[in-house]
């Protein structure tokens, strides 16, 4: 996929911009010639009316070419502005429905320079081939025929002067271009360690390591620069040496006129125009030459933004239309293995779940049970078995119909910088206030905003400005927001207090009676009441019934539950 597809949408705009820098360079070379006229045709003999015409007409000449230039840079700007939106709405799209785990190959901190950085230097190209791009070959290519026509001789002086720019062109994009790639990938560095200092700032001060990370950071940063200046160095080398081979031009070019303006060949306005048409044609190379530096840099952009677009993603779910509520879950030999894993992440789980029915979920950290929600919201495909939905392989189901049917409560809760009717509207649009109040009181969380105007109240981004257990209370309050077939509770209890944690429990048997309930937690606890209770270890199950059965006959229940402080069976009901 072409990242320049989008250009497609705006012919018409590079259609005018074309036309109207081929107007604005048709305006700038035919200005010499009437100074000439001027010149030659009247101050040389002394005809003011003459030098009144055509100045007057010049001026018409010059504030036409001021017009047109002007409008070329609108739409140039205008096209190319709308072209980078584009770009970065496609990288954003496709990023969108990348897989967790495709995100984190190509790396968060390089996916957001790409959107940013790298887009704007593919906006800046774009620009620049619009408008500088397209003027200098007009300007050198015209400029050069009209200095020709203007005296064929002193032509051949430009012509000579061309192969040392180009040779100087050429021996600066040679050394440049392997440094671009590399200056990308610092920057990402860059951004990484930025990144990863703020969003882990707790941890760097809790143990005391602020030396150490402006270390490396500083080392990263040190690199990037050392690059850019090397860059820099070798590009800032052309402009100088350019102008010092177009003022020789130009001295050598007015010696050699002066000659001819001795011998009768040639006027002084024929050479002052000669001049101003020596300066255009130097103008258009260094304008490509700085079009040819900054080459370099885009492809380099062209090829990180590529990458994202054209990056082989995977697809989840299938064509298959849910058009009926989810009444029954079911899990097959369920088996998953995580993209380059040896080992699975969940093997052979078997289960059922009907509407009404609660299912707890439980085991110790890395034994598949946030692995298992990830295959019910489509986030991956299983590997072997089956995870059925209403009957139905999930994997042949419409991504789309499965998830309007759930509601999430993540393990690690994220709220957006909005107020808290914000939040809890990104669940359902449509919910009224009185609505998030009610669901607000089920999950205890109205107690702790403010009695006048609570769903005003702002929300830090992350959360920051509440407690654990206050995030906690929000997010099941943004999951209770949906009106779902299933809602789904991972590990959404771990930070309140056993009071708490029952009296909303209580609450949500009475809030959601008649579907489906899933809840994940590692204390006995939170889903001694659930109708079927599934035992996890290592990605196998270890048990499968009800709190009571398995507290008398599983060992591996009966060890989490015992060393939760639950009460011990009798021997007798051990043996029963």
């Amino acid at each position: 996929m072409s990242v320049f597809q989008d250009l497609k949408k705006y012919k018409g705009l590079l259609a005018i911009v074309f036309f109207l820098t081929l107007g604005n360079t048709i305006g700038e070379l035919y200005l010499p010639r009437l100074l000439s006229l001027i010149v030659d045709n009247g101050i040389a003999v002394e005809d003011v009316q003459y030098v009144l015409k055509i100045g007057g007409f010049m001026l018409i000449v010059t504030l036409l070419t001021i017009i047109v230039r002007g409008s070329a840079s609108f739409f140039s700007a205008k096209a190319a502005m709308a072209f980078s939106r584009d770009l970065r709405k496609r990288i954003f799209n496709k990023v969108n429905h990348m897989t967790f785990d495709e995100t984190e190959t190509l790396g968060i901190s390089s996916l957001i320079t790409r959107t940013t950085n790298d887009v704007g230097h593919i906006e800046q190209f774009v620009l620049l081939m619009m408008r500088p791009i397209l003027r200098a070959p007009l300007q050198f290519v015209g400029g050069l025929v009209m200095a020709y026509l203007t005296h064929r001789r002193l032509t051949a002086i430009v012509l000579i002067s061309m192969p040392i720019i180009f040779v100087l062109i050429y021996f600066v994009i040679r050394v440049v271009i392997p440094f671009f790639p590399q200056l990308q990938k610092a920057l990402d560095r860059v951004n990484l360690l930025l990144r990863q200092r703020l969003t882990g700032l707790k941890v760097v001060r809790a143990f005391s390591r602020d030396e150490e990370e402006e270390a490396t950071f500083d080392q990263a940063n040190n690199q990037y620069y050392q690059l850019s200046t090397r860059i820099n160095n070798t590009m800032s080398t052309v402009q100088p040496i350019l102008a010092f081979v177009v003022s020789v031009t130009t001295v050598i070019a007015v010696y050699f006129g002066a000659k001819f303006i001795v011998d009768g060949t040639m006027n002084i306005g024929e050479l002052m125009a000669f001049i101003q048409y020596t300066a255009q044609v130097m103008t258009g190379l260094v304008m490509m030459s700085r079009m040819l530096t900054i080459i370099p840099r885009t492809s380099t952009s062209i090829s990180r933004v590529k990458e994202v677009i054209d990056y082989p993603s995977r697809k989840v779910g299938g064509t298959t239309r849910l058009n009926e509520s989810m009444y029954a879950i079911e899990a097959k030999d369920l088996t998953f293995y995580y993209p380059g894993a040896n080992l699975p992440a969940l093997s052979k789980i078997n289960f059922s779940l009907k509407a009404g029915e609660v299912l707890g979920i439980i085991g110790g950290t890395g034994s598949g049970k946030s692995t298992f929600l990830k295959l019910l919201m489509q986030f991956y495909e299983p590997t072997e078995g089956d995870l059925l939905i209403n009957g139905i392989p999930i994997n042949e189901i419409n991504t789309d119909d499965v998830r309007k049917r759930l509601s999430y409560v993540p393990q690690q809760n994220f709220f957006f910088s909005e107020s808290v009717r914000g939040n809890m509207q990104y669940s359902n649009p449509d919910i009224t206030d009185e609505n998030i109040i009610e669901d607000l009181t089920v999950a205890k969380a109205r107690e702790f905003l403010p009695n006048d105007n609570p769903l005003d109240s702002k929300v830090v981004r992350g959360g920051a400005n509440f407690s654990g257990g206050q995030r906690q209370r929000l997010a099941i309050t943004r999951a209770l927001a949906r009106d779902a077939n299933v809602y789904i509770f991972d590990d959404s209890f771990s930070a309140l207090d056993y009071r708490t944690d029952y009296e909303i429990r209580q609450a949500l048997e009475d809030r959601l009676e008649g579907v489906m309930t899933i809840i994940v937690a590692q204390r006995v606890a939170t889903i001694r009441h659930a109708d079927k209770i599934l035992v996890l270890e290592d990605g196998e199950v270890k048990g499968y019934g009800s709190h009571d059965d398995l507290l008398a006959h599983n060992p591996v229940y009966r060890e989490i539950a015992l060393s939760q402080g639950e009460e011990e069976v009798s021997t007798d009901e051990s043996k029963a």
